[in-house]
């Protein structure tokens, strides 16, 4: 089947047919439009492309989006490289037609690109294993379809007991308010003073930069709620939610000392299940591979939902010595 897909470029990408195929499917999920892509994929370091499958009336039966950053190894440009961006949790194959063999897009990336530095897939790694190595991560997942008090049920104990004290913290000892803003900027000055220096390596300035174009993009679209508690006039934590189709995403979080002792992301994460509780949604918290954060997901009743990740290699014994040396210094 690899020769009847096409690797297309992204400016020969017809877009609207892109994002009604993605919307079409039922892999649907944000991370797979056009427009989400342009914007966590800024030129000129990152870019992607399309590997489609057209049919026989020339509209999209079937799509896959490679992301590709561009390496630079001992002072010399190197290829394009498969790289999973930041804010794009796994990509997948999206087509309206259940019946569509995923295993030709991944076989004809790995063939087509020398490098996968890492390439995350909802895909299970079970279904990837013969295309190539492949580990198997997990995000963690609320459905919030059932009401309010059944989903609360689920609440670990240590998680009732600090919602009980944030809504007491919030309610009765002092001066807290939870804010709605369209403002990302307090949510990366609360990261950078408090989360930024955690990170191995730290975080680059284009980061922030991508993060301000995505949220603006989502914003125009109607699909962000962005939340502050507030103490004293001063902003102590944040959460960026994002919906699109039945998946609400909790994009990204932040939380000052003053915050973390309040427990105030509990209770904005615990706000919005109150609000989407009894409808066809389904919470997913992007947590990553860190036990205490999967463990705070889990204490909401979250459960695991596995994903594929994959990774190749197949460069010169010199460009495989030029890389490890460039990582190492």
């Amino acid at each position: 089947m690899t020769k009847t897909l096409k690797i297309v470029p992204r400016h020969q990408i017809d877009s609207i047919a892109w994002d009604a195929c993605v919307a079409a499917s039922p892999q649907r999920m944000l991370y797979g439009y056009s427009w989400y892509l342009d914007a966590v994929l800024p030129a000129p370091t990152w870019k992607w492309v399309g590997i489609i499958s057209i049919d026989e009336s020339g509209r999209y039966r079937a799509i896959m989006p490679v992301p590709l950053r561009r390496k630079v190894i001992a002072g010399i440009t190197y290829e394009w490289v498969v790289h999973q961006p930041f804010f794009c949790q796994f990509l997948d194959v999206f087509s309206p037609d259940g019946s569509v063999d995923s295993s030709p897009f991944f076989q004809l990336t790995i063939e087509q690109f020398r490098y996968g530095s890492v390439f995350c897939t909802r895909s299970q790694s079970n279904k990837l294993s013969d295309i190539g190595p492949t580990e198997q991560l997990t995000t963690h997942i609320l459905d919030l379809s059932a009401d309010y008090k059944t989903i609360y049920q689920n609440y670990s104990h240590d998680r009732k007991l600090n919602l009980r004290r944030a809504r007491h913290e919030f309610n009765a000892v002092a001066n807290w308010t939870i804010v709605e803003s369209g403002d990302p900027e307090p949510l990366l000055t609360l990261f950078r003073q408090h989360h930024a220096e955690t990170i191995d390596g730290g975080v680059a300035d284009w980061a922030y930069a991508i993060f301000r174009k995505l949220t603006n993009e989502l914003s125009k679209r109607g699909l962000v709620t962005l939340r502050y508690a507030q103490h004293d006039g001063q902003l102590e934590a944040g959460a960026l939610f994002v919906c699109e189709g039945n998946r609400i995403i909790y994009l990204f979080n932040a939380a000052s000392e003053i915050g973390r002792k309040a427990n105030a992301r509990t209770l904005l994460i615990d706000q919005l299940i109150q609000e989407k509780a009894g409808q066809s949604f389904v919470f997913d918290f992007e947590s990553p591979a860190k036990p205490s954060i999967q463990a705070f997901y889990q204490s909401f009743g979250a459960t695991e939902e596995p994903f594929g990740m994959m990774r190749w290699n197949r460069l010169t014994f010199i460009e495989r010595v030029l890389l490890k040396l460039k990582n190492r210094f």
